[in-house]
């Protein structure tokens, strides 16, 4: 495939993510429609086949797309227009189901017991109703993540605001710790200590890595395949 054909599948992947379903890739937009470039990137990566982008792939797509679909600001991207998302206002409370699940980093385990979990420079925690989602969204921090249930129902009753901006998204202002179902610290914390396997040393070869490689490339022509018939209309 060439770059040209290359770059237009990864143009209809992102207007996908930004004009109709962020939430399935684990993204939450802010009310202007925005997510960092960083996260994106993240999110498509997670993807089988596209784990190759790069930032400058997608500034590529953004200043070379003739439909002007994107737009880029303070490090930030959203789609220009085309959008079957409902226009953006202000959250209104919801009452969320009796779970939702977090993913985290291990060593941040010891303060969310202690203080719960806060937005950490968001505006919100970001909850899911999907374990699967909430362990995509976590392994973005860490490749081991810790899954926290969310004893949501609870939280909601005793006062805390629940907003669900999206269907596989809920967000909260904070969530106290009393709310918070986890493993034993100690077994956390063991764990996070533990020695990472070392990998081949200099001058060796990796078959495994040979074989994961070959199967990248072959995932990336399936997903192109995929995506360009899906969005073709994008």
């Amino acid at each position: 495939m060439s770059h040209r054909h290359r770059l237009v599948s990864l143009g209809k992947l992102m207007a996908y993510i930004l004009r109709h379903r962020p939430d399935e890739f684990g993204l939450v937009l802010d009310e202007e429609g925005f997510v960092s470039l960083k996260e994106l990137q993240q999110a498509i990566n997670e993807e089988e086949g596209w784990g190759f982008v790069r930032r400058s792939h997608i500034m590529e797509v953004v200043l070379t797309d003739e439909k002007r679909r994107f737009e880029v600001k303070d490090d930030k991207i959203r789609a220009t227009y085309g959008h079957s998302l409902e226009e953006r206002i202000p959250y209104e409370p919801v009452t969320p189901p009796k779970v939702l699940y977090h993913g985290t980093r291990r060593r941040s385990y010891p303060s969310i017991l202690k203080v719960g979990l806060l937005p950490m420079g968001r505006q919100y925690v970001h909850l899911t109703p999907s374990r699967e989602m909430a362990e995509r969204i976590g392994r973005r921090r860490d490749p081991q993540p810790l899954i926290l249930e969310v004893l949501a129902q609870r939280a909601s009753e005793e006062g805390i605001q629940f907003f669900q901006p999206a269907p596989l998204i809920y967000l909260a202002e904070r969530i106290p710790p009393e709310f918070i179902i986890g493993p034993p610290v100690e077994k956390v914390l063991k764990e996070v200590k533990r020695p990472e396997r070392k990998g081949p040393g200099p001058g060796s070869i990796s078959l495994d890595l040979q074989k994961e490689e070959l199967r990248r490339g072959k995932a990336w022509k399936r997903e192109a395949r995929r995506f360009r018939r899906q969005y073709r209309k994008l």
